[in-house]
């Protein structure tokens, strides 16, 4: 009876600590939601909201409120990115007329996620003392 408590114990000790590769997974998985949002990123959630607009149909609409829910949970994003992702987590349903308004109002919210999500460069111009070598100030 000892020996089966022990033997238990010892399962139950192993099994709550994670394997590396399961710490590497989540370790991956942490650096893509620290990186900055790119148009390859939010291209599903974009083809999903245009999807659920054009063909009013639960798959299309379900992917667009799955997809638009995961971007609020990027610790990054702006806060007018994650209104616009929780806009369309909330309407992008399937509606009883799939009438002009409707299609407008999404596909207008998934070109906002696009221009209001995606990490842009900051253009700044080179100072003189960033010039390559060989370049003379002058």
């Amino acid at each position: 009876m000892r020996s089966l408590l022990l033997i238990g114990l010892a399962l139950v000790g192993l099994s709550a600590t994670p394997s590396t590769a399961q710490q590497r997974q989540t370790s991956k998985q942490l650096e893509e939601e620290l990186a900055p949002l790119s148009k390859t990123d939010l291209k599903p959630t974009f083809d999903a909201v245009v999807e659920c607009a054009q063909r009013n149909q639960e798959a299309g609409c379900l992917t667009a409120r799955v997809l638009a829910d995961k971007l609020l949970d990027r610790p990054f994003a702006t806060a007018i990115c994650k209104d616009t992702a929780f806009t369309i987590a909330s309407k992008a349903k399937v509606a009883a007329t799939n009438d002009f308004d409707r299609k407008e109002f999404l596909l207008n919210k998934s070109t906002d996620l696009l221009a209001l999500c995606i990490k842009r460069e900051s253009n700044k111009t080179e100072s003189p003392s960033e010039l390559p070598a060989g370049v003379k100030k002058r």
